[in-house]
């Protein structure tokens, strides 16, 4: 809401107007048929139409001290009055209670006045928790022996941070306040310093194999967000110093139990965390690229655009698809059947679909799904297999 502000506020100075004058008479020597003056001169809004207009909903609950379900809608929009007030206040009363928790609206007050009174205090306290929580581990030598968090340089292509910013924890006071600051002004994508990735790899641990096995049913720790190689640690407002304590003991006595373990293995049983080890950095199964709707849903031949609302409903007759068992699927694929997807499959975490009503299921994706080892996969039955639709459904969509 402040961006939206200042956006807004820029648009209407006579700065702007000078700056966007001076792009127009650029723009009129450049040839619009070329590619090249759409895809690499930065565009420009028109001040006489641009208008701002920001709407968004904020899960209160996850960030400051309210109760669970307490969220708020933030609107920033120049054209509120005029265009969208009588249907924003329908939509909002169709969809929510006539009696509402008091409780939960109450906490929502209460959160709102510790944000403006507190708020910049807990942020940065917040910050440095996290700063000490990866400079802890990058000192430590055993628990950097099997553990690390991940960077700005690992996990952001280098062309999109251009402030050089590698890392969030190995410059210390105010240059390092001023590279963030530097980097949250000119990159195009940063790391939230608060959101701490834990490479995992190294440990042979999978995410779901440490979150439940290790961190939850062993040391009562808690958490949400994994990958096939990674834990995702969040410190929020609610971590005191204790709890960081306890979490890096923890991951200290999980590095110590590993060291003994590798020191009293036989060689087969060395052999065997070896391939795991493999297996998590450089056997990982390739994120498939969409592969194509099937023709009988596609507007046009050629197309890559899909009509996944006539794909959903038909799915809603019984007859229309069957289960293919997912361990059968690449041999039904490979003697010449398309098998085209009738859901959402969506693996949980990290909760993106690999399939949508009307794709066809590709090779890649099968071999994806076969080596995922997360647990829960929105509209897939591991008793039953991928749901797809019969020979003859396809048929009868083809006649529509």
């Amino acid at each position: 809401m402040a961006s939206a502000k200042v956006l807004a506020g820029k648009l209407q100075s006579e700065e702007y107007r000078l700056e966007y004058d001076e792009y127009w008479r650029s723009m009129e020597e450049l040839d619009p048929e070329d590619d090249s003056t759409w895809l690499e001169t930065r565009l420009m809004p028109d001040p006489d139409t641009a208008r701002v207009r920001v709407y968004a909903t904020q899960s209160t609950h996850k960030s400051l001290s309210a109760l669970r379900q307490g969220s708020m809608i933030h609107v920033w929009d120049q054209d509120f009055s005029r265009k969208s007030a009588d249907a924003f206040d329908e939509a909002y009363l169709a969809h929510t209670s006539t009696s509402p928790n008091y409780q939960i609206v109450a906490s929502l007050d209460l959160a709102r006045r510790q944000a403006d009174l507190e708020g910049y205090g807990m942020v940065g306290e917040v910050y440095g928790i996290a700063e000490t929580i990866r400079d802890h581990v990058a000192a430590d030598p055993l628990l950097s022996k099997y553990f690390h968090f991940l960077d700005a340089a690992e996990l952001i292509p280098a062309e999109f941070w251009p402030s050089g910013l590698e890392s969030y924890g190995l410059v210390e006071g105010q240059e390092q306040f001023r590279l963030l600051l530097q980097a949250w002004e000119d990159d195009e994508f940063v790391l939230d310093p608060t959101h701490m990735t834990l490479y995992l790899a190294d440990s042979g641990y999978n995410g779901n194999e440490f979150k439940v096995d290790v961190l939850m049913d062993k040391y009562g720790v808690q958490i949400n967000k994994t990958s096939i190689n990674s834990v995702l640690f969040i410190a929020t407002i609610g971590v005191t110093w204790s709890s960081v304590a306890f979490l890096l003991d923890v991951l200290k006595r999980i590095a110590e139990d590993l060291d003994d373990r590798l020191a009293q293995a036989s060689s087969a049983e060395a052999a065997v965390f070896a391939k795991k080890v493999e297996a998590l950095t450089t056997g990982l199964p390739h994120l498939p690229d969409f592969s194509r709707f099937h023709d009988v849903f596609r507007p046009a031949p050629g197309s890559r655009e899909g009509d996944i609302r006539t794909a959903y409903y038909l799915a809603y007759e019984e007859e229309n698809h069957e289960d293919v068992p997912l361990a059968e699927a690449a041999d039904v694929i490979e003697g010449g059947r398309e098998l085209v997807s009738t859901s959402f499959v969506v693996p949980y975490p990290p909760g993106f679909p690999v399939l949508v009503p009307g794709q066809v299921v590709s090779p890649e994706i099968v071999d994806f799904l076969l080596k995922l080892d997360v647990t829960e996969i929105h509209g897939y039955r591991l008793e039953l297999g991928l749901s797809v639709f019969t020979d003859e459904a396809l048929k009868v969509a083809t006649n529509w």
